[in-house]
């Protein structure tokens, strides 16, 4: 196996995030650099990602480098790498709206843009964390999905499924590697992350409910809204990121969520209430919304034990706390 940097915090100091704009790398970005990274390459090709998440890092311009660009076009990209201690994979297609009205392109992105980083890490024995997705599971009858519940993922002419299909592959591609000696990779499945600088441009519920109660309209709500979600405070996942690569538990698979669930119809209700917002809830059913090649799940929530277990950390944040923090944030930005 390849051999492992011990000190724990110093392999943390020259770091690569590929969608470092998006909503999530652009917070990790933040995170390294208060924790003492010296230098952060960020690769972004501002598909979903905006340069202006990265404005708060300004006075710390000499550390940060971007390149906006697709991993799949770098020419250079080994030597990119070169002399890096970590690589945090985050670039990827995000998003329900924009994954349906994009499903070849994120396909393209999610496998062949994996590929091309876990080659490129081999070539300069660059530990990886990459990001899947709670997609994988599917539409699974178990009751909390463990890192070992099995995958139930609809056919192909559901398209939707398409996304959990490729994060699999990646999965798959990244642990063959591990099994063969090859890479040091963490892989993590996240669930439904929400935060101050997210965007609702792809679909994302949570700042689509409070942009449209914040301004008086309706809150759009696919299906009937019984199906259920847990969602993940931002900075906790960064977190679980963080203690993840520093004690460098590599060739594992980690739920990053939260166990609280709320059904979309009480998630709209709620963001009603605290927003005071004189909002109306309207329904419209997921084939007008998305077509026939959809399916949604009727629940979704992980077991984080073994995570929790293995950094000591907890989630730090329940559901009503969340909303009013991104309403705060939203106030202020509008």
């Amino acid at each position: 196996m390849l051999s492992l940097n011990m000190n724990m915090k110093n392999n943390l100091k020259k770091v690569v995030i590929t969608g470092g704009a998006g909503f999530i790398g652009s917070n990790l970005a933040k995170k390294l650099i208060h924790e003492g990274a010296e230098n952060i390459l960020i690769i972004d090709d501002l598909s979903t990602g905006k340069i202006e998440n990265l404005d708060e890092l300004k006075s710390e311009s000499s550390k940060i480098e971007f390149i906006e660009s697709r991993i799949e076009d770098l020419q250079n990209l080994n030597n990119l790498l070169s002399g890096y201690d970590f690589c945090f994979h985050l670039a990827a297609g995000v998003g329900v709206q924009y994954i349906m009205d994009n499903v070849s392109k994120a396909l393209l992105t999610n496998i062949e843009g994996t590929h091309i980083m876990i080659e490129a890490c081999k070539e300069n024995n660059l530990p990886i964390l990459i990001t899947s997705t709670s997609e994988v599971y599917g539409v699974s009858n178990d009751e909390v999905w463990t890192e070992n519940t099995k995958s139930l993922i609809g056919p192909p002419t559901k398209l939707r499924w398409s996304y959990a299909a490729s994060k699999l592959i990646d999965e798959f591609l990244v642990l063959s590697e591990f099994n063969d000696g090859n890479l040091n990779p963490i892989v993590v499945r996240l669930f439904n992350i929400i935060g101050p600088n997210q965007v609702s441009d792809y679909g994302m519920v949570v700042p689509k409910f409070v942009e449209a109660a914040l301004k008086n309209e309706d809150l759009i709500v696919h299906g009937e809204g019984s199906q259920t979600r847990s969602f993940t405070w931002v900075h906790d996942v960064i977190e679980y990121f963080y203690l993840l690569a520093s004690k460098q538990l590599y060739g594992e698979i980690f739920n990053i969520g939260q166990t609280e669930e709320i059904s979309i119809n009480d998630l709209a209700k709620l963001v009603i209430k605290l927003s005071d917002s004189k909002s109306q809830i309207i329904y419209k059913s997921h084939e007008e919304v998305y077509g026939t090649k959809f399916e949604d799940p009727m629940r979704r929530t992980p077991s984080i034990e073994k995570i929790v277990k293995a950094t000591g950390y907890e989630p730090s944040m329940e559901i009503p706390q969340m909303v009013e923090e991104i309403i705060k944030y939203k106030k202020l930005n509008s």
